[in-house]
């Protein structure tokens, strides 16, 4: 199979799925505008949808939970999984976190060692860093939680080349936050390669990938 840039049928679906779940899930209305290619097709090994070209990891301006300053380009040797989502997710935000804390779980010490997992608030006017601590701490006590204001976290969605996240009204809950469903991991060069969207094989993807990912000298491990 040629290495041609392919939109794999997994994130059309996933991607249909949400919006026909209406304004109640969190949704994106758009897939990324990236260069995907199937991962069986990239030679990388991979299961998931790797980016061409990757992703350089961007400076942020947010905060961690612990009102630090947090820079993606300053983690060193990690693999970072970030995913862009709020708290008050009914679905697909809490889902994600589950499967990641799965496949972490059932990964080796050394792979868990090498791995940290970034959740980015786009709802910072009901997400206090307090808030997201201890939405956080459901999945793992180890995940961190950014947040900031609305411009710098579309400021990371853009530079992420992901789809910038949108608040709807709505009648019973105030406002949902329609936003991207996507996990990138940036890899120890700082830069983004694959992506994950929700499926039934996203723990047993997401856990195969990360031993190539915090391991391969490809990525800078």
């Amino acid at each position: 199979m040629s290495k041609a840039a392919l939109v794999n049928p997994r994130i059309i679906l996933a991607i249909a799925a949400l919006i026909l779940a209406g304004v109640t899930a969190c949704t994106s209305g758009s897939k990324p505008p990236l260069a995907i290619f199937d991962a069986g097709s990239s030679g990388t090994g991979l299961r998931d949808d790797v980016l061409q070209p990757p992703i350089a990891a961007p400076r942020t301006s947010l905060e961690d939970t612990a009102g630090r300053r947090y820079d993606l380009r300053q983690t060193p040797d990690k693999v970072s999984l970030v995913y862009f989502g709020y708290t008050r997710c009914p679905d697909i935000c809490p889902t994600i976190m589950a499967d990641v804390a799965q496949a972490l779980r059932e990964s080796t010490a050394a792979v868990r060692a090498k791995v940290e997992v970034i959740f980015v608030s786009v709802d910072p006017q009901r997400d206090s860093r307090r808030v997201i601590r201890r939405w956080l701490d459901n999945f793992n006590q180890g995940f961190i939680g950014l947040r900031g204001p609305i411009r710098e976290v579309i400021r990371a969605q853009h530079a992420m080349a992901v789809p910038v996240s949108r608040v709807r009204p709505h009648s019973k809950h105030g406002y949902t936050v329609e936003h991207s469903a996507e996990l990138i991991a940036f890899t120890p060069d700082h830069r983004a390669h694959v992506l994950y969207t929700d499926g039934p094989a996203m723990v047993s993807d997401l856990r195969h990938d990360l031993e190539i990912l915090t391991t391969s000298t490809t990525y800078g491990a």
